[in-house]
């Protein structure tokens, strides 16, 4: 009962809600994970959460029948309250992601304890890590909204009327391709999308140049990031009127952008947008906090592409950040139009056979250039953080370290004998180089 009010709150949905519509909830959710034997009745848990000041019952009067009461069934039947979360409990579950997040590991870690977890976590309570990034939990590919309203309440599209959902700082979440500037062509798995501003909301002509602001930046910081943005496609009904409907299609990735006069010589922003493969569909990202994330002991493996996607999670943002985007082996800092760039490097591999952890611990703020080296094996970091070229010998001097980012030597140790031998302790000799 409480996951699933957890869950409300994560994605907006009201504080309190009818019994009926809680009980057609959670009925099933008992039924698959309650524990054998058990009766699977949401109305004992409804009222005792009562008693535990995180949960609020409304509608109706006189006193609460005690929650082992065989009288609890009729007395929810005959009042028909509504609950939900305590005002204080719903704000904090609604406003905080880490509160949420650790809450509801406490929860599955006590009370779930079996393979179905997972499953749990996937099917039901999927809006407690979605942070508005990815697929969204419960839409499929292809299912048609009638309104912008509707893909709004669905968190597919979360703006109203602006064709570009996203911020500078995080990237662009969505955008609505729905024919409304004369510049776009859609291609099907590659749209050329033209940006937003400068156009007459009555004529559909470009009167103004375009600016690099807004959702316009929020596309070139995805391209820096590498996180895909969801796509939904106008599609005009048949029949008298000219209504559209609107169809999500997928996530793409921004493969480029420039600007160029458009149709009306007036200069606008272009971005190439590519559709994801099913290989490619990354798993959804939390919210960056500017704190130690928890991370992830034991984190699933997602099969490498051709196309590498530089996927941003919580542990990457938080080294990142602590280096202030510079490389920890050489100092640089990149600037992209719209924030720095960096890369976070694991150093023991994630998933199988490495089995590295997600922690802050086991990546390194890089730049593309020495991730890529470290990588495959031709930069080595002693335990005293020396950083070596292994390809030359070269000692390239000290790991450069920050306050808050500590790096596990037993991870350094595992990447020197994963490439070399378990006899490296320190630059290797001209000899060994070779």
């Amino acid at each position: 009962m409480l996951l699933w009010a957890i869950g409300c709150a994560a994605s907006g949905k009201a504080r309190l809600a009818d019994w009926e519509k809680i009980r057609q909830a959670v009925g099933p959710l008992l039924e698959l994970h309650g524990q054998p034997g058990s009766d699977p009745s949401p109305e004992y848990s409804f009222v005792a959460l009562s008693r535990s000041g995180l949960w609020e019952l409304t509608g109706f009067t006189g006193g609460i029948p005690a929650a082992d009461d065989l009288a609890v069934k009729r007395w929810v039947q005959e009042h028909k309250p509504r609950g939900g979360l305590s005002p204080q409990v719903y704000k904090l579950m609604a406003t905080d992601p880490e509160a949420r997040r650790q809450v509801v590991n406490r929860l599955l870690n006590r009370f779930f304890d079996d393979a179905e977890t997972d499953e749990l976590m996937t099917i039901s309570l999927a809006n407690l890590v979605f942070d508005g990034f990815g697929p969204v939990p419960g839409v499929a590919i292809g299912q048609v909204f009638s309104s912008r309203r509707e893909l709004f309440d669905a968190n597919v599209h979360r703006q109203l009327q602006a064709g570009i959902c996203g911020t500078q700082d995080r990237g662009a979440e969505s955008i609505v391709a729905s024919g409304g500037y004369e510049d776009d062509k859609d291609m099907g798995n590659v749209i050329l999308y033209t940006g937003q501003g400068g156009r007459d909301s009555n004529s559909g002509q470009q009167v103004e140049d375009q600016e690099l602001t807004r959702g316009n930046a929020a596309l070139v910081t995805s391209l820096t990031t590498g996180i895909p943005v969801r796509v939904v496609r106008g599609v005009r009904r048949t029949g008298p009127g000219s209504s559209i409907d609107y169809r999500y299609d997928g996530l793409f990735r921004v493969e480029d952008y420039w600007s160029e006069p458009g149709h009306s010589e007036h200069l606008v922003w272009r971005f190439r947008l590519v559709q994801l493969t099913e290989e490619e569909r990354p798993l959804l990202a939390p919210i960056p906090r500017p704190r130690v994330p928890a991370g992830n002991e034991t984190p699933s493996r997602v099969e490498a592409v051709a196309q590498r996607i530089v996927r941003s999670t919580a542990v990457a943002n938080y080294v990142k950040r602590m280096h202030d985007f510079h490389c920890q082996v050489c100092g640089l800092r990149l600037t992209a139009p719209t924030r720095p760039y960096a890369e976070a490097a694991h150093i023991r591999g994630l998933g199988s056979p490495h089995f590295g952890p997600d922690l802050a611990s086991n990546v390194l703020c890089l730049c593309p250039n020495h991730h890529t080296l470290f990588d495959f094996g031709m930069l080595l970091i002693d335990d005293d953080l020396t950083v070596t070229d292994r390809s030359s010998g070269t000692v390239l001097g000290r790991l450069r370290e920050a306050s808050d980012h500590q790096i596990d030597r037993s991870h350094l140790a595992y990447h020197r004998e994963h490439h070399v031998g378990l006899d490296w302790h320190g630059p290797l000799d001209s000899e060994e180089a070779r």
